[in-house]
């Protein structure tokens, strides 16, 4: 669990400490509003190398170079030890418990001239270096004669390892065995196989009926040789042709022998495989979402594994989002090696579309399930201004929201404990129509308001709407606030406001009879009362702080959108 991240003179961050408590293999939802500093912190992760912290002039806090950075992590292990790491300008412990990676906007403006006299400019995808430096194209040795001749005097039995070694996602797997195919080459463990092999030498007939002797009589010795078990059940888990686990025993026998005989050109070999079924990978998911004319593939340049992209007027921002989004992926994917990873995705799902979100959210998914089902831990930080309560981008059935400007402003109990019980039976009707939206009428549920825990006097219109007047008050005078009594008053005022020019009385009963803010003030436009936009607009107010939400923090989100000053121009001009 990483516990704390605190930043230090990075960007538009002087100090600021988070206190997070963030779950592996989850996606982690890091919201805050624009110009709060999120790039800033996914500016402090990409900044760090394995040794230090190497920041451009203008990364630095205030652009000063002598605004020294620092991050530091306090991260819980998964032996509930807790360590603190940090990296600055000259150290990096961060890289001991971490590998770490950012996706971020990779559209870049480029200057390309001037047109009489004025400056002109294009926008420009960067390419993406997938792979700094594409393998040595080294093969496998296998000579299947020579294995026969090892084998001895039955070695028409063995099958031909081929096609085990030409399948990629086989031999990644086996790639990451080599302790298994040093020790099966131990004296011991060669001293039970080679009294297996002996066995099936001294026997006769053809191949079928060899392989159906070693089935019968000889398979279960070789299942409980040590790490021969692994390799041949993990041969045997693939559809190879072979059609016999007997035959997927002596391809792994094979397979040791053809290790221990040349350790390190086995290696290199198996890592110029990971490479082509990477590549492969890649360009089967990026042809997936290419809906472009574009031929925009991987391709080999300059001893590099490179993606690049047409002109970015040659695509649409969708389509360019989502290409490099699944480009930068893959990158991170050959990357986050170590086995905690923290992955930090920067504003990249705000401006995505509906289909192609669902689609990154996919591929997140899978990321973080491949991580989890090999005991690795991943830390997906996706950084974002919208709230996933308001906003339904997000649709991860298992995402965490954490509100990186958790507001410290206090929202009276009473208020509370009248939001969580609006739907109260005894209660519903009348709060809905007498406190929390404007009706001139009067009520009297101080009975009810006490039995269920409310402020008893609020029971009367008057009081609370009184108390909602006061707290508005505060709010435009910069004094503390309660934030879901300034959102009431916002609401009660705008729907004042239209029911008072309303001329008749009819009018003004069918505006009280309508349901929910915005179908009052469409309601009065039809009966010729025109409300101004900014009234629609203050929706967002409203409507967002008129309920509450257990087991989530109902507070932040509303008190950041107050703050802005915009936010707080449009309610001055409706409450005064």
């Amino acid at each position: 669990m990483i516990k704390i991240i605190e930043i230090e003179n990075i960007k538009g961050i002087h100090r600021k400490t988070f206190n997070l408590d963030i779950f592996p293999n989850k996606p982690s939802l890091l919201v805050a509003p624009n110009g709060f500093g999120k790039s800033s912190l996914a500016t402090a992760f990409k900044s760090m190398n394995n040794r230090r912290i190497i920041l451009q002039d203008e990364d630095c806090y205030q652009c000063n170079a002598a605004n020294l950075p620092r991050i530091r992590l306090q991260y819980q292990k998964p032996d509930n030890s807790i360590v603190n790491v940090e990296a600055t300008s000259t150290t990096n412990s961060i890289s001991t418990e971490f590998d770490y990676f950012v996706i971020n906007n990779n559209t870049k403006p480029r200057g390309i001239g001037s047109i009489y006299g004025r400056a002109t400019a294009s926008l420009e995808i960067k390419d993406i270096v997938l792979i700094d430096r594409i393998p040595d194209r080294i093969r496998f040795d296998y000579s299947y004669r020579d294995l026969q001749e090892r084998f001895g005097s039955n070695s028409k039995v063995l099958p031909n390892a081929t096609a085990a070694l030409s399948n990629f996602t086989l031999m990644q797997k086996i790639s990451e065995l080599y302790q298994s195919l040093q020790r099966a080459n131990g004296n011991r463990i060669n001293a039970q196989t080679n009294a297996v092999i002996n066995q099936i030498n001294v026997q006769t007939g053809s191949t079928q009926i060899l392989t159906n002797w070693i089935r019968d009589n000889q398979l279960q010795e070789l299942k409980q040789i040590d790490y021969l078990k692994n390799l041949g059940d993990l041969i045997h888990s693939f559809d190879l042709g072979y059609n016999s686990e007997s035959k997927s025993y002596l391809v792994a026998i094979q397979l040791i022998w053809m290790f221990n005989q040349n350790p390190d050109s086995f290696k290199n070999a198996c890592v110029f495989n990971n490479y082509r079924l990477d590549k492969q990978e890649f360009d089967t998911t990026l042809a997936d979402f290419n809906s472009t004319w574009q031929n925009i593939r991987a391709s080999e340049t300059g001893g590099k594994l490179i993606v690049k992209f047409p002109p970015a007027v040659s695509i649409s921002n969708g389509q360019r989002d989502i290409l490099t989004f699944i480009a930068m992926l893959f990158k991170a994917k050959r990357e986050l090696k170590k086995e905690a990873n923290i992955l930090i995705i920067d504003e990249v799902f705000d401006y995505l579309d509906d289909a192609n979100l669902t689609a990154a959210q996919y591929y997140i998914t899978n990321l973080i399930k491949e991580y989890s089902s090999r005991g690795k831990r991943l830390y997906p930080l996706i950084l974002t201004h919208l709230n996933p309560q308001y906003f339904k981008n997000f649709a991860f059935s298992n995402q965490k929201v954490y509100f990186l400007d958790a507001s410290t402003v206090q929202v009276n109990p009473s208020m509370t404990a009248l939001l969580r019980n609006r739907e109260h039976v005894s209660i519903q009707n009348d709060v809905s129509k007498y406190l929390l939206h404007y009706d001139p009428g009067v009520i009297n549920k101080r009975a009810e308001f006490r039995a269920l825990g409310i402020r008893e006097l609020w029971g009367d219109a008057k009081n609370f709407n009184q108390y909602l007047t006061d707290q508005a008050q505060n709010y435009l005078n910069n004094q503390p606030y309660d934030p879901f009594a300034v959102c009431g008053a916002v609401r009660v005022r705008v729907e004042e406001i239209a029911y008072n020019k309303l001329q008749s009385q009819q009018a003004r009963d069918t505006f009280l009879a309508t349901h929910k803010t915005r179908s009052k003030l469409e309601k009065a436009e039809e009966m010729g009362v025109v409300s101004p936009e900014s009234h629609y607009l203050l929706g967002v107010i409203y409507n967002e702080g008129m309920h509450w939400k257990d087991h989530q923090d109902n507070v932040s989100p509303i008190a950041a959108k107050l703050e802005n000053l915009v936010i707080k121009k449009l309610i001055r001009d409706v409450l005064v």
